[in-house]
């Protein structure tokens, strides 16, 4: 694995490289293009979970991030679980949407192809 090679010859993971060399939006960039590729579903979890973080949700960047990556779903829900200790994406977008909006999200996370 690249990372672990990364670690062996300089002493840290490239995370830790990239937020510590670059900042703002690259960073964010760079660590979102990064965990894709290496943890995909957990990447996806913390961009969905990052949506609905603080005061209001931001419907349009949630709608975006479940139809996009529906189809790691899945696995996401699974990762949603294990970082946020238990706490269910179906429970968490309950609590944050309302009416049809929410009825629509729940549907698409509960799809299984």
């Amino acid at each position: 694995m690249v990372d672990a090679k990364y670690v062996e010859k300089y002493g840290y993971s490239l995370w830790r490289a990239m937020e510590k060399e670059l900042r703002g939006y690259a960073e964010k960039a760079a660590v979102f293009t990064f965990g894709m590729k290496i943890k995909p579903a957990e990447t996806v979890a913390k961009l969905i979970e990052s949506t609905m973080a603080g005061i209001g949700t931001d419907e349009l960047e949630l709608s975006a991030a479940v139809v996009r990556y529906q189809r790691l779903l899945p696995e996401v829900t699974q990762a949603y679980e294990e970082l946020l200790g238990g706490k269910t994406l179906e429970k968490r977008i309950k609590g944050e949407t309302s009416r049809r909006y929410k009825k629509l999200l729940v549907e698409i996370i509960s799809i299984r192809e």
